[in-house]
This record gives C-alpha cells, structure tokens and sequence, in this order.
C-alpha cells in the first residue's frame, strides 16, 4: 500500500507527520489472525471539536459489515447503499477468483471520551466497540502473494509419492481456492464440478 502511494506521489513521510498523534497519545489497535483488521487514531482531519478519526483496514467482508457509508467516485460521502456495496461484494468476489487478498479500507471521525478514554473499550475484548460500525469505506485493495516458482512443482511430486496435500488459511474462500489451484493442491475441475467442500465467511453474515 506504501508502495502504492509512492508511485502516487505522496509524500508518505508528510502525511505520518501531520496526521499521526504524538507517541503519548498514540493508540493503535492492532491486526491479529482473529481480529482480522488494524485501527489507529489519526488525528488533524478538519473536523470540529476533537479532530481525530479512526482509521481501520482488513479483511474486505469484515470492514465492508461496519461502513453506514461510503465514498464514491467523485469524492462524496454517502449513506450505505445495498446495490452499491453488491457491487463491491462481486468485485471482491472476482478478485478473490484472481488469487487476491482483498484489504477493505475506511473511517470514521470520533470524539473525545468514545468508549473510553483511549476509546478501547471494552478492555478485555479483542473487537473494541469503537470498530464494530459507522465507518466510511474508501477503497478496496487487491493485493498479490506471488506463489513461489518451486511451490506447484514441489506439491505435484509429493502427491506423486501418496501424500495428500491441504491447505489451512484464513483467506477468503474464494482466494484459497485459486490459490489451491495455483499451488496443484486442487485442479480448476475439482472447483467447477464441486468435488472439493469448503466453508468460508459470508459477505453479509
């Protein structure tokens, strides 16, 4: 993503300066395997009063579920639309089907005292109630975890030899797929006719 904004232009370096808080009042919540999603406070955003904003990343179908609103193409903020984020469902869909993880990117602005002091309430939850809704959706990345050269090579003569090969991950399902299918753990056919039975999150759930 800093690679992205590199290639953009921006001075990432100015950014962190005029927006990140000073290190005492710092607050970051961050990503774990079970949380899913990043949040830091930000703060020198233009808005009244406390100035400051949560901003979260993660996983697409579980920050899509706490955006109200979204920005659109021309830069305006506007309510939830259910047409509107089927279509970023789908295209969170094609491209898992592409082999990527999708990052789903939004905020929202806060004010001083929001679920506590360092707005992380409550303590002994990994979820703070702060990211659980009212966020504005900007974007959605897809982000590319290039196979290895050896990887599908390597899968095809352990299978040779009798070994049954399975992946575990936290991906989206439709990512872990075409990333089985990349690696020869599975073929495209297996997908097609539905021979291989795998769970996953849903993007409404």
């Amino acid at each position: 993503m800093i690679n992205m904004l590199n290639r953009a232009n921006v001075k990432v370096q100015d950014v962190k300066k005029e927006h990140m808080c000073p290190e005492e009042r710092f607050i970051r919540f961050p990503f774990t395997s079970g949380r899913k999603r990043m949040s830091t406070i930000t703060q020198n955003h233009g808005n009244s009063g406390y100035n400051k904003r949560i901003q979260i990343k993660g996983a697409s179908e579980i920050v899509c579920k706490s955006c109200t609103h979204y920005i659109d193409q021309y830069g305006q903020r506007l309510p939830r639309d259910d047409t509107v984020f089927q279509t970023v469902a789908d295209h969170i869909k094609t491209y898992a089907k592409d082999a990527l993880r999708t990052v789903a990117v939004a905020y929202k602005d806060i004010e001083e005292g929001e679920h506590g002091d360092r707005h992380d309430d409550p303590i002994d939850e990994n979820v703070k109630d702060i990211e659980q809704d009212g966020f504005t959706l900007i974007s959605i990345i897809g982000i590319e975890d290039t196979v290895r050269e050896e990887v599908p090579d390597a899968v095809s003569r352990i299978q040779k030899a009798g070994v049954i090969v399975r992946m575990v991950t936290g991906d989206n399902i439709d990512t872990a797929r075409a990333i089985a299918v990349k690696c020869n753990i599975i073929t495209k056919e297996q997908i097609d006719d539905d021979e291989i039975c795998m769970e996953g999150p849903n993007f409404y759930d």
